[in-house]
């Protein structure tokens, strides 16, 4: 022992017995039998009576070959001299066998046989954790970052617990001879991409070795089916031998590489290739030489063994782990780095945007500073201005009365009063506005005896609304009201202000009991009156109505509230 069945018979399928005779030297105690790996599925007689079986050849599901088994043997079935008889039922290509046996007491066997689940059961369910938890890892890096060294090391990872999952399950999903091309596919691909994952890490992945990497990577599938269901071994032998020789070749490459590179990660890489390359010689030998190429004959001793390669290769994928991490962490402080050389640019650029930009309000308050000049001069040199003129004129005239030339007077300290009044920005408060026309003008209504009825609701503030829009809606309600004191000779008036929701605006409407005036009369000072009132509403984009008859004047404003293009002014 043991024996190797696809050794021996090729791809053929069949069954083999075997006869033992089997020496007790303690008598009278419970005895086992442990047997590290037989099957494809068996059936153990001892003394002639049936103690254990597994399994049937008819059933293409089951596989117990994968694992140890241990026959427990009753007292009373021991003898000085036993007959053990095993007969084992074979399927092509599936690694059916016998391997050497161990028969003693019960105490004797059984932590052997404990030790050996631990390694081959235990140790195959730790690998398949380890590779999944490593691949679905790298496999959420590649989808964040969409770097194709993680998902090669993630399908390596993956393909791989697909591969040792296999030994945990001795009824599999498919039947054989499927089952085990996509267990034997998987294990061939893990193996490549690892290569070609180290080729990539150390950037050597080019020339003849990237090519029969692909190369097996296409050819290992189709080749795997050949051999399980064709059954002809030869085309596994042509897969697992170049995939072994290709692992060697890349880890000698990377640790020549390595050895001489300054890089942490590729000195640790080069390491665990160097490690890993020990083991895989050591399998080529024993799992690949020997069965295949009947070395030492067909009863060497290599079934039963236990590859290396599955466990080292959890230290080593371990090793590839910390290197991904290693990358990240690299990445990671590259990132950061970027970032606060970004940030400081960008702050840079915020200081100076800042600076431009404060630079731009100055040169705007410079202009506005300007502008307001220019509109303080214009508002006093043709209003107060002509209004002095006129008042030094009317003061020349030796037949003009005291009280004229005082009421001339008013209207130019009342319209120098508004001139300052509108310096003050009211962020389009309309009903501010009017409240302090009210409070400079009560003066004036009450001594021309005129009785003013405000009513002024809550008005809606204006958009974009201008201090030079506080100043055109002030002279236009102050020609009004001079033209109301000045020429209606009324003695009651109505100043009414609310938001007209129909035309969203504000509606302002100016009324009196006086006697009216001509369309095409201007009763104000120099014959502009009404001419201003309608070029200043147009600027503010405001419609102007004016009704005027024997009975009373009505002054209508519609002011809109989102100050649209100029509305045309009206006159009825």
């Amino acid at each position: 022992m043991p024996f190797h069945w696809d050794a021996v018979h090729g791809g053929s399928t069949g069954s083999a017995r075997f006869t033992f005779e089997v020496r007790a030297t303690t008598i009278g105690v419970d005895h086992a039998l442990l047997l590290p790996r037989v099957g494809n599925s068996f059936r153990i007689r001892f003394n002639g009576q049936l103690i254990a079986q597994r399994g049937s050849a008819s059933n293409a599901y089951d596989d117990y070959s994968k694992r140890p088994h241990l026959a427990q043997i009753p007292a009373a079935l021991v003898a000085p001299g036993n007959r053990l008889e095993i007969e084992i039922e074979a399927q092509s290509v599936r690694k059916a066998g016998l391997s050497r046996l161990l028969f003693g007491t019960a105490t004797e066997v059984m932590p052997i046989y404990a030790s050996q689940h631990d390694w081959r059961v235990t140790g195959s369910l730790v690998v398949v954790v380890i590779s999944l938890i490593l691949g679905s890892i790298a496999l959420l890096l590649w989808i964040r970052q969409r770097d194709v060294l993680y998902l090669i090391y993630a399908s390596a990872e993956l393909l791989w617990g697909l591969a040792m999952g296999d030994m945990l399950i001795e009824r599999p999903f498919l039947p054989w001879p499927w089952w085990g091309v996509i267990t034997y596919s998987a294990q061939a691909a893990a193996g490549m991409l690892i290569c070609k994952f180290a080729l990539i890490v150390v950037q050597r992945n080019r020339g003849a070795l990237r090519s029969a990497i692909n190369l097996v990577l296409l050819l290992c599938a189709p080749m795997l089916a050949l051999a399980l269901i064709g059954g002809w071994p030869v085309f596994e032998l042509l897969v697992l031998l170049p995939s072994q020789l290709i692992g060697l070749g890349v880890a000698v490459l990377v640790v020549r590489v390595g050895l001489a590179s300054a890089e942490l990660e590729e000195r640790v890489l080069a390491f665990g290739m160097l490690a890993l390359g020990v083991v895989l010689v050591r399998d080529i030998f024993v799992l690949v030489i020997r069965p295949y190429m009947n070395l030492f004959g067909p009863w060497a001793n290599h079934y039963g063994e236990i590859a290396w390669t599955r466990y080292a290769w959890v230290i080593f994928g371990i090793t590839l782990a910390w290197l991904i991490a290693e990358r990240m962490r690299r990445l990671t402080r590259k990132a950061q780095a970027m970032n606060r050389t970004l940030a400081q640019s960008l702050a840079e650029q915020r200081a100076q945007l800042e600076l431009v930009f404060e630079r731009g309000v100055d040169a705007k308050r410079h202009q506005a500073r300007i502008e307001e000049r220019q509109r303080l001069t214009r508002d006093l040199h043709d209003g107060v201005g002509n209004q002095l003129l006129g008042a030094l004129a009317l003061a020349g005239d030796q037949g003009l009365s005291r009280d004229t030339l005082t009421k001339h007077l008013r209207d130019v300290l009342d319209h120098l009063k508004l001139t300052v009044d509108a310096m003050h920005d009211t962020e389009g408060d309309i009903a501010s506005l009017l409240g302090a026309l009210r409070y400079r003008l009560d003066p004036r209504l009450r001594a021309a005896g005129i009785d003013l009825t405000w009513a002024v609701k809550h008005l809606e503030a204006i958009e974009g609304w201008t201090i030079d829009g506080s100043r055109d809606l002030q002279m236009i309600l102050f020609e009004a009201f001079s033209n109301l004191m000045a020429h209606a000779g009324a003695t009651q008036a109505s100043l009414r202000a609310w938001h007209a929701t129909d035309t969203h605006s504000v509606c302002i409407v100016l009324a009196d009991n006086g006697s009216g005036f001509k369309h095409d009369l201007d009763v104000t000072s120099g014959g502009h009156g009404l001419a201003n009132m309608r070029a200043r509403a147009a600027r503010l984009g405001a419609a102007l109505v004016i009704k005027s008859t024997p009975a009373g004047t009505v002054i209508k404003l519609n002011v809109p509230i989102s100050r649209p293009p100029t509305i045309p002014t009206t006159q009825l």
